[in-house]
């Protein structure tokens, strides 16, 4: 049976320095948290973004850090985004990758989200499903 952990961010201000997201919808949570008991990896990573406004486009990137991580930490990137020219409105992405980040559990996960180049304020959300 495959356990899920997500985090969130609304209205981050994403920069090119990794942020960790601490927030479950419109819960504060601990950015960090333990692996649960009985898993050994994580084999799917889903990251959706959203940013509303003129002319914004950015990449992100997504970071799955911690002590738990047997290889070190991995980075994947997100759909690029662009809101065109001096239009307005939603611009939204959403992005999957099947994994095999073998992880430790009882030791602790993070997840954080920076961009690559242009900063932009957009809401964040990933889950991070474990088997």
């Amino acid at each position: 049976m495959a356990i899920v952990v997500s985090r969130s961010s609304g209205g981050l201000a994403t920069t090119t320095s990794f942020q960790a997201l601490s927030s479950l919808a419109g819960s504060s949570v601990s950015s960090s948290f333990n692996v649960p008991t009985g898993v050994s990896a994580v084999k799917q990573i889903s990251v959706g973004s959203c940013a509303d406004g003129n002319g914004e486009e950015f990449q992100g990137m997504v970071k799955i850090s911690g002590s738990s991580l047997k290889d070190g930490e991995a980075v994947f990137a997100m759909a690029g985004q662009n809101t065109m020219g001096t239009s307005s409105g939603s611009n939204t992405a959403f992005t999957q990758y099947d994994t095999n980040l073998a992880c430790e559990p009882g030791r602790d996960m993070e997840i954080s989200i920076a961009v690559a180049g242009s900063t932009v304020t957009a809401d964040y959300a990933v889950t991070l499903q474990f088997e």
